[in-house]
């Protein structure tokens, strides 16, 4: 057990491991590894590899940082296939831009990392990377939008994507482009298992450059090179090199991959021309299409064969010294090119470099270009050396000025345990190859002969992608973690030699480390019982990825032994673990590297188990190379009551939120762990936020933690806030985050994307993390409340949210209490939510209307939770509670005329309305946001007259008010608040009597017949609101012509009007008040100065 033990105190020596580890082994695909992180955007990893000879010159492709252009990615097109069907079928495009496209450019291995959307997949799929695809020509464009889902095969795809040369000479960054530098495309591709919502990283994607680069390096004293062109050259090329029938692109292909429609240009006159200066190195400059090599087919007297005649050459155009006339030379692609010995044409191959080195020049060229051209059968007086490499596999080179050694590794580091599968590519032009001897004590180290055996020395042809293969044995002599011995691979070919160092390095024989995809470590996953899914309470948990890298020969896996009680331990569904776990036998792993997927089935009724809480262990056993057993491993896996969401927003769609624009407001974040905002991201649409940076009014932006003392100490809203929500464990907290969304617009909405990094902590002091990744999406929309149906109109729309403080109850009292302002701040909040300035204070009869049609306005403003409202919400509530000091008491844009320094106040307590006057308009007061409805139609509640009196339709057979603040068809209205309902059509009689006590009032409208009767609260303030009373203001509103209620025999009403509903130890009583103010108060029942204006429900 003293090598388990040893890894909590050793982690120094993690990191080593993992350099080691990923020399000798590698992650088995079998499926793809997916935690819970962010999802839908997945990140992708390219390379573009290079090694330049000898130097690098200055005129070239370079880009930032000194890198080549020609490793550049401008842009990305990912096109996906179906690779588990036979051809690969395509499924999606998706195109990535510049600007989210980061690069490394360093004139070696270049990089570039970006996110991109892809669409989930069930099955292996192949997953293509095309870069710079030529923006700017629709036709490629049109390419790719051809292909059809389903359709096109990848093959015909494959055929599809060619690149015509236009112009024909490669626009480069050199003194020849004429401002029309144009990026190299490049290509390649990936399978993976399928695509998840929430996958690794896609790396190690290495993309190929459909051009051959050809340099042109001048070595010699008395030859000055003054032009260069490109002869007999193709103009097209496929984008992807070789593919095999199913359309998998063929690694191990070395030949070309010409397309059918290819137009060779052939001849100088429509030759790529290059103005080079002197001595100077020409490097980058010169890139073109792949061509086949020439065939030497006859003797030096044929001279007709096309083949040699038209292949594809430089002709050089120089002086030699500078009292000479410029003669040109011609220059063949040959792998052999001296004095008497035989010639072979090489071909062009994509994403190789063709080295022209001149190393003599004994004596005129041609007079002209064209005769140049023609001397394909004479030997030149211009001797060259041709370097050509493949730039995927050359890492590193020596170069003598005639010959070049490159290597595919300069160091190589392994662990003491036997390796016999670890390469190191060779490349040289030497004639007769290369040969590598291995130096080591006690010859430890070997090479593979290629029949098993080992040797100490090895041999590679010339001109050829060669490898070394080592057999690495254990290193048994190392007496303590650390230890180390050294070899040398000692390479020659002719006079050049390169040496790479062998270190073979003790790590502790019992390390195992667990790892999620971002490299960071575990000791445990903890799942939630449920995917929080809103339309399915039993959908199936995301699965997520351990990855157990070890260092020992052999790992046995199993999970932890069955018990005697069950109920709290985690059950999977089929295919639930990845590979296949039991708990009565192992399975055993070699390869260093072993990713799990892990899935439990998510709590379901009934089913037996603990509903808060399971657990389960996965068993790692060790084991040496004689199959020694070195200790365990356990793996803890729990399943429980996870929470991280926002409250009280709709939430209709898993982990997506609806937040309206228009209003700042406050995002309430519950989580029974840490978190932090790592990613945003507007997914669907532009400008959806007014920031997301970090400017102290805002605290959506990436760093946002749980940790930050705004947070754990200013925004937690809990009743029982023990001040430590900087480090959550064993509960939960309530953060309120301030979010600045755009402004509304009609039809407006979006997406917006948060990807958080969790922290969950269990057990025991110490307490046990388990990190973890969540992605929360806002819906954001522009919404607006109506109190009518859907297919009808009301008078006015209400902004759906109320406004809030940070702390929406007040710190002594817990008593809920939103936001207040005073008059002007408040008309000027609501003024700003919207560009058209449409957004306004409601009028008079607005507000009390809103009062009216409250229940499905908002309703009330809390939720009286667990017994204490203050922990509950309604963000689209209005405040109604009671507070000895305060009152929830909401402002009107409207004013009497004998009182224009205050504005109309409507008290919305406990479900009473109070009508008031008597704040001046520079106090805070509530406030709520109301637009006109501009649209066409009749609008509900309207007015119509008869002799008998006027009657307010607020329903009828084309719809109108909600129905659920309307009496039922035979229900009959009482005097309690819950009978204070408005009947759908109710006629106001013309005239009141006055002075009637409240039994007289009743009398009155019963005498009457006809089912006349008292109005209720609601019904009278809606005759008060739609101006059926005395009682004026300025801006009232409703005052068109289908309101007005005289002129039939209608008198409005003057006073205050009995209603049926009970109040207190009396009935309410509404109606016109002194100074024709708006009134509403508790009126005992014996008063006697009271009017009575009867009403009825009609049909």
């Amino acid at each position: 057990m003293k090598y388990i033990t040893s890894i909590l105190r050793k982690k120094q020596f993690l990191c080593m491991l993992l350099v080691a580890i990923w020399l000798i082994g590698c992650v088995q695909e079998d499926f793809t590894p997916f935690s819970e992180k962010p999802g839908k955007s997945i990140s992708f990893a390219l390379t573009v590899s290079d090694v330049d000879i000898p130097s690098v010159s200055s005129r070239s492709m370079t880009g930032s940082e000194g890198g080549y252009k020609e490793d550049e990615v401008q842009n990305v097109d990912i096109l996906v296939f179906d690779a588990s069907k036979t051809p690969a079928m395509f499924l999606e495009w998706v195109e990535v831009k510049s600007t989210a496209i980061t690069q490394t450019l360093n004139g070696t291995t270049a990089t570039a990392t970006f996110s991109a959307p892809l669409t989930p997949t069930n099955g292996k799929t192949c997953i293509m990377v095309v870069a710079n695809r030529p923006t700017d020509v629709e036709s490629y464009k049109n390419i790719l939008a051809g292909f059809k889902k389903e359709e096109t095969t990848k093959v015909d795809a494959m055929e599809a994507m060619v690149h015509i040369g236009n112009p024909w000479q490669w626009p480069t960054d050199g003194p020849n482009d004429n401002g029309k530098y144009l990026p190299i495309p490049m290509c390649g591709e990936k399978e993976v298992d399928k695509i998840a919502p929430s996958m690794e990283p896609i790396g190690d994607i290495s993309l190929k450059r459909m051009l051959a680069r050809i340099d042109i390096v001048n070595s010699t004293s008395n030859f000055t090179v003054d032009v260069a062109y490109l002869v007999n050259y193709n103009n097209a090329g496929y984008v992807a090199p070789v593919w095999d029938a199913n359309g998998k692109i063929d690694l191990t292909a070395t030949g070309t991959n010409i397309p059918g429609n290819n137009e060779k240009k052939v001849g100088v006159d429509v030759a790529n021309w290059h103005p080079i200066n002197g001595n100077t190195p020409y490097k980058g400059n010169i890139y073109t299409f792949e061509a086949p090599a020439a065939v030497d087919s006859g003797g030096p007297d044929e001279d007709g064969d096309a083949s040699r005649k038209d292949a594809v050459c430089l002709i050089i155009g120089g002086r030699i010294n500078e009292e000479w006339p410029m003669t040109f030379y011609r220059v063949d692609f040959t792998k052999v090119g001296g004095v008497g010995e035989a010639v072979k044409y090489l071909p062009l191959l994509r994403n190789h470099k063709y080295v022209i080195d001149i190393t003599e020049v004994s004596g005129l060229g041609y007079e002209g270009n064209k005769e140049a051209l023609e001397s394909y059968t004479m030997l030149s007086n211009l001797k060259m050396r041709l370097i050509t490499y493949d730039r995927d596999k050359v890492k590193d080179v020596v170069y003598d000025g005639q010959y070049m050694l490159g290597v595919g590794k300069s160091e190589i580091e392994v662990t003491q345990f036997q390796n016999n599968s670890y390469v190191v590519d060779v490349f040289t032009d030497v004639p007769g190859g290369w040969k590598a001897i291995a130096v080591s004590d006690n010859d430890w180290l070997k090479f593979d002969d290629g029949e098993g055996n080992g040797v100490l020395t090895t041999m590679g042809q010339a001109n050829e992608d060669t490898q070394i293969k080592l057999r690495v044995p254990f290193f048994t002599e190392g007496a303590q973690i650390g230890d180390f011995r050294t070899a040398t691979i000692k390479l020659q070919a002719g006079r050049l030699t390169y040496e790479i160092e062998v270190r073979q390095i003790m790590v502790d024989p019992g390390i195992i480390k667990f790892v999620d995809g971002y490299g960071n470590e575990l000791e445990g996953l903890v799942f939630p019982l449920s995917k929080g899914d809103p339309n399915n309470a039993e959908a199936a948990i995301e699965a997520q990825v351990v990855y157990a890298m070890f260092s020992t020969h052999r790992i046995d896996v199993k999970l932890e032994d069955a018990q005697a009680n069950m109920t709290g331990i985690i059950r999977y569904p089929n295919g639930g673990i990845v590979p296949d776990l039991t708990r009565t036998s192992s399975l055993s792993f070699w390869n260093r590297v072993q990713a799990f997927s892990i899935q439990p089935e998510p709590r379901k009724a009934n089913d037996g188990l603990n509903e808060w809480w399971r657990t389960d262990k996965l068993i790692f056993s060790l084991y040496n190379e004689e199959g020694e057993y070195l200790g365990y491993r356990d793996f803890e896996l729990i399943q429980s009551e996870r929470t991280f969401l926002f409250r009280y927003y709709p939430n209709r769609e898993i982990y997506t939120f609806e937040v309206d624009f228009g209003a700042e407001q406050y995002l309430q974040l519950s989580s029974n762990n840490n978190w932090k905002i790592i990613g945003i991201e507007e997914v669907d649409g532009t400008g959806l936020m007014l920031s997301s940076s970090n400017d102290g009014n805002n605290d959506v932006f990436v760093g946002r933690s749980n940790k930050d003392s705004k947070m754990y100490l200013s925004s937690v809203v809990d009743s029982d806030d023990d001040g430590a929500g900087n480090n959550i464990v064993g509960r939960g907290y309530d953060f309120r985050l301030k979010f600045l969304p755009s402004k509304w617009q009609e039809g407006k909405t979006g997406m917006i994307k948060i990807d958080f990094e969790n922290e969950f902590y269990t057990g025991e002091a110490p307490y046990k993390k388990y990190p973890f990744y969540t992605t929360l999406y806002l819906k954001m929309v522009s919404n607006k409340l109506s109190y009518t149906d859907d297919n009808t109109q009301p008078l006015f729309y209400l902004y759906p949210l109320r406004f809030d403080n940070r702390k929406y109850y007040e710190e002594v009292g817990r008593n809920n209490r939103g936001r207040r302002e005073n008059l002007a701040a408040a008309a000027k909040i609501c003024e700003d939510m919207s560009d058209d300035k449409k957004w306004r204070l409601p009028n008079a009869s607005e507000l009390i209307m809103s009062y009216i049609f409250q229940g499905v306005l908002g309703g009330s403003a809390y939720v009286n939770y667990a017994g204490a409202p203050y922990a509950g919400q309604n963000i689209y509530g209005w405040y109604t509670n009671w507070s000895p000091d305060w009152s929830p008491i909401y402002w009107s844009s409207s004013y009497y005329a004998h009182s224009t320094d205050t504005r109309f106040q409507m008290n919305f307590q406990d479900g009473d309305g109070y009508p008031m006057k008597k704040e001046e308009v520079g106090e805070e007061l509530y406030f709520r946001c109301v637009r006109n409805n501009d649209n066409a139609g009749t609008k509900y509640p309207y007015i119509t007259k008869a002799s008998t009196g006027v009657t307010i339709v607020s329903r009828d057979n084309s719809g109108g008010i909600n129905t659920s603040l309307l009496f039922a068809s035979g229900e009959t209205p009482g005097s309690t608040s819950a009978l204070n309902k408005i009947a759908p059509k109710l006629e106001v009689e013309n005239t009141s009597r006055t002075g009637v006590t409240y039994a007289q009032a009743v009398a009155d409208c019963k005498a009457k017949g006809g089912n006349w009767r008292l109005p209720t609260h609601r019904e009278a303030f809606l005759i008060m609101s739609m101006g059926g009373t005395t009682a004026t203001s300025s801006a009232q509103g409703f005052n068109g012509t289908e309101l007005t209620w005289t002129g039939n025999g209608y008198e409005k009403i003057s006073g205050m009007i009995w209603t049926q509903t009970v109040v207190g130890n009396g009935q309410w009583g509404v109606g016109a008040g002194s100074n024709n103010e708006y009134g509403g108060s508790e009126v005992g029942t014996t008063t006697n100065w009271m009017h009575v204006r009867c009403v009825r429900t009609v049909n």
